[in-house]
């Protein structure tokens, strides 16, 4: 019954989209008009490339930044989070369908990952790839049809009735995708839901963690010019002590944009500031990338980095110790 269903589903699918790199995202949330299989054959041309552009090797999350930089529909799409008709749990749906492009790029040999672990390698034949005259459909969905069906064919219920897509999400995420997703999703959907002040001290309390002190002048100076407040940072290594200004934008569907840097760098040069942080739960447009590398520097620091440093550093979560089975306790 699996298997047939399976077929049927495979009979069904359309392969065919090809990523479209764009400066600036729309209103409307591209990815939500693509069906399952084009969102994830959208994903998999961009990671060859990022790959490619990066000698043949990147861990997990550089390869997500790297897609999104190029494309802000899979910028908008890795940042969306989605809610569960099953349980009511948020989770992304993009985490499924980047596991999944990694998974079908590995069987047809392109690339390689250890299992829980960060680092992926394109092969000698995923180096090789001439990316102008690849073909997403039949170079690897459709070779790799052929592995979903081996596993729906060794499911030991086969008299009973699954949803095949289900069946395919459970094998990659028990086995592919980061353990600290679910962590990562909560703390995402967190941080939206914290007021605009609530999220300025929590960024304040991220930078003190890294090093920067705030004084009460600094903090002060938020309800003036355009700053959510200033503060200093002194160098390790030469003692030097630099002057930093930071902006922080709570956005739960807007990104942050060109004139939005542009408005913080005329704050940075009226404070004397070395250097700005601007911070945000969203993400950056490419022309706001591109702004903040001209004039005074400015860090920027998206929603992923985000939730990175605040698992790096610690910042209101409590880390526990976890294990996870090798697979010789499923092995028959």
């Amino acid at each position: 019954m699996l298997k047939k269903e399976f077929a049927r589903m495979i009979e069904e699918l359309d392969y065919d989209v090809e990523p479209v790199y764009v400066k600036n995202g729309g209103d409307n949330m591209y990815y939500d008009t693509l069906n399952s299989e084009q969102q994830i054959s959208f994903l998999i041309k961009p990671i060859i490339e990022v790959l490619q552009e990066a000698g043949g090797q990147l861990e997990r999350s550089e390869i997500r930044d790297r897609i999104s930089e190029k494309d802000e529909h899979i910028a908008e799409f890795e940042q969306k989070l989605y809610t569960s008709i099953k349980t009511g749990n948020q989770y992304k749906k993009f985490d499924f369908k980047f596991n999944f492009a990694l998974k079908e790029l590995s069987y047809v040999g392109f690339l390689v990952y250890e299992k829980y672990k960060p680092l992926v390698t394109l092969t000698a034949k995923g180096s090789a790839l001439d990316l102008d005259n690849f073909d997403v459909k039949t170079e690897v969905r459709e070779k790799a049809a052929i592995y979903w069906e081996e596993k729906a064919s060794k499911n030991k219920n086969k008299d009973k009735i699954v949803n095949v897509e289900d069946e395919l999400e459970d094998d990659i995420k028990s086995n592919e995708d980061d353990i600290l997703d679910d962590v990562k999703v909560k703390l995402q959907s967190a941080i939206a839901n914290m007021t605009p002040k609530k999220f300025e001290q929590f960024s304040r309390a991220l930078l003190t963690k890294m090093g920067v002190q705030f004084t009460d002048k600094g903090i002060k100076a938020s309800n003036d010019g355009g700053i959510d407040g200033y503060g200093y940072h002194m160098d390790d290594d030469d003692f030097r002590t630099t002057r930093v200004v930071i902006q922080c934008k709570r956005y739960n569907t807007a990104p942050v944009s060109e004139p939005d840097i542009n408005q913080f760098l005329g704050a940075m040069n009226k404070f004397q500031a070395d250097y700005g942080v601007f911070i945000t739960n969203s993400r950056f447009t490419n022309a706001a990338r591109i702004a903040a590398r001209e004039g005074t520097p400015i860090t920027l620091i998206d929603g992923n980095d985000l939730i990175r440093l605040i698992i790096k550093y610690e910042l209101f979560i409590t880390p526990i110790t976890t294990y996870v089975l090798d697979e010789f306790y499923n092995e028959e």
